[in-house]
């Protein structure tokens, strides 16, 4: 295994900070561009949804929620013991879609392809680990997703879908996984803001 990148987290001495904590990876700027564009599309039928930011683009791994900061380096160990079994695997996009499949979408989402065996036996390793420092398992199996955006009204959302089935096929990006990291989340009036705390590489 590589070296891990942490970045400093400064608190008050004597106080014991609290961080909403995620494990994901990362997306290259070629594929963010490719999912703007169909944002770009998917916009255009006029349906109220909450677009995801292309710099929030990201495959999560493990959401850890609200997490004391001393935790943060047996967090870290925890991922670099879990990434010596693993090497660097592509990853591609393929489809598109809404969650749930029927009714009223609550989630736009574009799906992973490639080498997901081996996203599949990465998460579950990092569960395990994660568990052992007290994180609870999943309760439903893992699905890796990217999200597009958030629909905020149920209003006609007939040309959303139908634009979805067009644009689906464009879809074909891949690119090389070689690492995975945990990120901050601060929330803020104006939307989330997301900082890379440490990166771990694969073997």
């Amino acid at each position: 295994m590589g070296s891990v990148e942490l970045t400093c987290i400064k608190g008050r001495q004597g106080f014991m900070n609290k961080l909403r904590l995620f494990i994901a990876i990362h997306l290259p700027d070629g594929l963010k561009e490719q999912l703007v564009k169909v944002q770009d599309a998917l916009r255009h039928t006029g349906a109220d949804v909450k677009w995801v930011a292309r710099d929030y683009f990201h495959v999560t791994l493990k959401f850890l929620g609200e997490t004391p900061d001393c935790q943060v380096r047996d967090i870290v160990q925890a991922m670099g013991r879990c990434c010596i079994g693993f090497s660097s695997f592509k990853l591609n996009l393929s489809g598109l879609g809404t969650f749930p499949p029927r009714g009223k979408p609550r989630v736009v989402w574009a799906g992973l392809g490639g080498e997901k065996d081996i996203l599949l036996a990465l998460q579950g390793s990092l569960e395990q680990e994660l568990h052992k420092l007290g994180f609870p398992l999943e309760g439903r199996p893992y699905s890796p997703h990217l999200t597009l955006g958030r629909p905020r009204q149920f209003g006609e959302m007939d040309p959303l879908v139908r634009e979805i089935e067009k644009q689906k096929q464009t879809l074909r990006e891949e690119w090389q996984v070689t690492a995975i990291h945990l990120i901050q989340s601060t929330l803020t009036p104006q939307g989330p803001i997301y900082t890379t705390l440490a990166t771990v590489p694969l073997s």
